[in-house]
C-alpha cells in the first residue's frame, strides 16, 4: 500500500524524469527600466519604502528590501513572447517553445491515461534591483528610490474624474536595473544549437524596438518598458573534469557575482555573447540554426504619432482671404499632468506641478524630464475613439461595447461573472516625454459666485509646462481594417479641432494637443516589407493614391460599431 501511495505522489508532483545535465550554459542579462514600472508585491508582509495608505506596493526581497523581479514572472513573459513570434498552432504553443520552457505530455499506459509535466531546460533566478543614483553630474535627478504615484479613475465617456476612485501605486523609476542569471541545462539527447537559437529569439523581446516584453502592471498604458543592455554567456561541459570543477566548485553567490562582472555590450544582443562563447570552443551551427527559425509570425500595426502641446491657428481653417488655409505650426499651449511638486517646482512653493519623471538619456544618464502622460494619454485616445464610434453608430453606445472592449480593454464596472475582463489590444509602447518647451508658473484664485470678488485664502500656484513636442507609438495586435479606420479618425480629430484635451485645467484651455505627424505601419508574415501609410497626407489630399483604400476601411468600422452582442466576432 505504501509503495502505491508513493508512486501516486510521484505521478502527481514529479515533473517528469530528473536527469543530470551533460552541458550547462550560464547566461547573464542586465535589464534597465525605461519607464515607471510596477512589479506587484507577492506578500503584503514584506518591507516596503512606501508606508501608509499605498494600495499597490512593489515586490521586494524580504531580506534585503531591494526591489525584486521574480523568476516566474520573467520566464512567463519570455515564453509568451517566443510563442507569439514563432506563431501559435490552433491556440497551442509551438513545439520549440515546449522544448525550451517545458510542457504537459499526454501519456498512455495500459489501463491508464495521464497528463504529466515535462521540466523546462531553462532555470531562471530571481533578480534583485538596483535603483538609479539620486543625482548625476548635472544634478538633474531630484529624488531616489521608488515613487508613490497617485491616480484616479476617469470616466471614459465624459473625461471627468469619478468620485471615490482614487488610489496610490508604488513604482520603480526609469534607470532601475536588474541582473538576471539563467542556466540552460542540456542532456545528451537535447539539440544544443536549436535550444540556444530558441533562447536567443525569446530574449529578443528584451532588445527589439517593437512591442516586446513589458514588465509589471499597466503595461498597456506605457509602464514597464525595459531593455536588455548587456549580456554574458559561458558554456560548461560537465563530462570533463575541468568543466565539472568550473561549474560546481563555486557558491551561488560567486556564480552571481561572476555573471555581473562578465556582462558586456554586444551590438547583436545575446546572439553576440553566445557566438563568442562557441567560437572559443570551435563550435559552429548556431547562427545557421537561428536563421532557420520562422520569421516573425505576428500580425501587428504601429501608429507613430507626434503631438505638439498647442492648437492650430484659426487661419489654418478659415484661410487668408484667398481661400487657402495657412497650415503653420500650432500655437503653443499649456499642459498640466498634476503631480506633487519636486525639484525646482518645490522651490517655488507651487501647489501643483506638471509631472517630472526620470528618463534614460541617449548617453545612459538618468535625468528628470517632463512627461506627456501614460494612463492619461491612453485615456485621451480611448475617449476620442469612443466618441467617434458613438457618432458613427448614431445612438447611445453601451458602456460595454464588445468591439471597443476588444481593442481598448473592458471597464471594471462592466465585468460580471459571465463576462470576463478583456485585455487591450491597442497599447502604448512607452510613456513619452516632452521635448522642448519650458516650465510656466501660473497663479489662480477662487471667485465668489455671488459678489464676483476673490475669496480670501484661496490662492493657488501651478507649475505647468508650456509648449513642446512628444512622439510615441501605439501598438495594435492583430489589426483589421475597422480599427485602422478608427485610428485614422482619431488622428484627424487630433490634427484639426481638439474637442478633447489631456490633464488638468482643460476647462480653461489647458491640455490642447495637435497631431503634426502620423505614420501607420502594418506588419505580418504575409508582407515582404512593412506597409507604411502617412495618415496626415491621406487626410489632407483628396486625390491621394491611397485615399480610396482608407475610405474603404470606414465601411468596416461602421459595421463593427453596430454590433452589441457578437463578442466572438468582435474580439476574435
Amino acid at each position: 500500500m505504501t509503495a502505491e501511495i508513493d508512486n501516486a505522489i510521484r505521478r502527481e508532483f514529479v515533473a517528469g524524469p530528473i536527469r543530470q545535465p551533460d552541458t550547462v550554459w550560464e547566461v547573464g542579462l542586465r535589464l534597465t527600466l525605461r519607464s515607471d514600472t510596477h512589479i506587484g508585491a507577492a506578500s503584503p508582509a514584506t518591507p516596503h519604502a512606501a508606508a501608509g495608505d499605498v494600495d499597490q506596493l512593489v515586490d521586494r526581497d524580504p531580506q534585503t528590501g531591494a526591489p525584486r523581479l521574480r523568476a516566474t514572472t520573467l520566464t512567463g513573459l519570455l515564453r509568451h513572447h517566443l510563442a507569439d513570434k514563432l506563431g501559435r498552432e490552433n491556440g497551442e504553443d509551438p513545439q520549440g517553445v515546449n522544448r525550451l520552457f517545458g510542457r504537459i505530455e499526454r501519456r498512455e499506459t495500459p489501463g491508464r491515461a495521464e497528463d504529466r509535466p515535462v521540466m523546462s531546460v531553462l532555470d531562471v533566478d530571481d533578480a534583485g534591483g538596483t535603483l538609479p543614483p539620486a543625482g548625476d553630474a548635472d544634478g538633474a535627478r531630484t529624488s531616489e528610490g521608488p515613487a508613490v504615484r497617485t491616480a484616479n479613475r476617469v470616466d471614459p465617456r465624459s473625461g471627468a474624474v469619478e468620485a471615490g476612485k482614487l488610489w496610490q501605486m508604488e513604482v520603480l523609476p526609469a534607470g532601475t536595473s536588474f541582473v538576471v542569471t539563467l542556466r540552460l541545462q542540456l542532456c545528451g539527447d537535447h539539440d544544443e544549437v536549436e535550444l540556444l537559437a530558441l533562447l536567443t529569439r525569446a530574449v529578443e523581446g528584451l532588445v527589439e524596438e517593437g512591442p516586446g516584453v513589458r514588465l509589471g502592471a499597466r503595461a498597456a498604458r506605457g509602464l514597464g518598458a525595459v531593455r536588455a543592455e548587456a549580456f554574458s554567456a559561458r558554456r560548461h561541459d560537465l563530462r570533463t573534469p575541468q568543466g565539472w570543477a568550473d561549474y560546481y566548485a563555486r557558491t551561488w553567490h560567486e556564480r552571481w557575482e561572476e555573471a555581473k562582472g562578465s556582462l558586456a555590450g554586444y551590438s547583436d544582443g545575446l546572439q553576440g555573447a553566445i557566438t563568442a562563447a562557441l567560437a572559443e570552443e570551435g563550435r559552429a551551427g548556431y547562427e545557421a540554426r537561428l536563421a532557420e527559425l520562422p520569421a516573425d509570425q505576428r500580425r501587428r500595426a504601429e501608429l507613430h504619432l507626434t503631438l505638439e502641446v498647442g492648437e492650430r491657428p484659426t487661419e489654418a481653417f478659415l484661410g487668408n482671404g484667398s481661400g487657402a488655409g495657412e497650415d503653420g505650426p500650432p500655437r503653443p499651449g499649456v499642459i498640466l499632468l498634476g503631480d506633487l511638486p519636486r525639484g525646482a517646482a518645490r522651490d517655488t512653493d507651487a501647489d501643483r506641478a506638471h509631472r517630472m519623471r526620470p528618463v534614460v538619456a541617449e548617453d545612459g544618464a538618468v535625468r528628470d524630464a517632463p512627461m506627456f502622460g501614460d494612463t492619461a494619454l491612453f485615456a485621451l485616445v480611448k475617449r476620442i475613439g469612443r466618441r467617434l464610434a458613438q457618432d458613427l453608430r448614431g445612438d447611445d453606445l453601451p458602456r460595454h461595447h464588445p468591439w471597443l472592449a476588444g481593442w481598448f480593454g473592458s471597464e471594471p464596472e462592466t465585468e460580471t461573472p459571465d463576462r470576463a475582463p478583456v485585455t487591450s489590444r491597442v497599447t502604448l509602447r512607452q510613456a513619452p516625454r516632452i521635448e522642448g518647451g519650458s516650465a510656466l508658473s501660473t497663479t489662480r484664485t477662487t471667485i465668489d459666485a455671488l459678489f464676483a470678488d476673490t475669496v480670501d485664502g484661496r490662492l493657488f500656484t501651478d507649475r505647468a509646462w508650456a509648449g513642446g513636442t512628444s512622439t510615441f507609438v501605439l501598438d495594435v495586435r492583430e489589426p483589421d481594417d475597422a480599427v485602422c479606420a478608427l485610428l485614422a479618425l482619431i488622428v484627424r480629430e487630433l490634427h484639426t479641432v481638439p474637442f478633447d484635451a489631456i490633464g488638468g485645467g482643460t476647462g480653461v484651455g489647458h491640455g490642447r494637443v495637435t497631431a503634426t505627424d502620423a505614420q501607420l505601419v502594418r506588419f505580418g508574415p504575409d508582407r515582404a516589407e512593412p506597409d507604411t501609410l502617412d495618415l496626415l497626407a491621406v487626410l489632407r489630399d483628396p486625390g491621394h493614391e491611397r485615399r480610396a483604400e482608407v475610405e474603404g476601411w470606414l465601411a468596416e468600422l461602421e459595421h463593427a460599431v453596430q454590433r452589441d452582442n457578437d463578442t466572438t466576432e468582435a474580439v476574435a
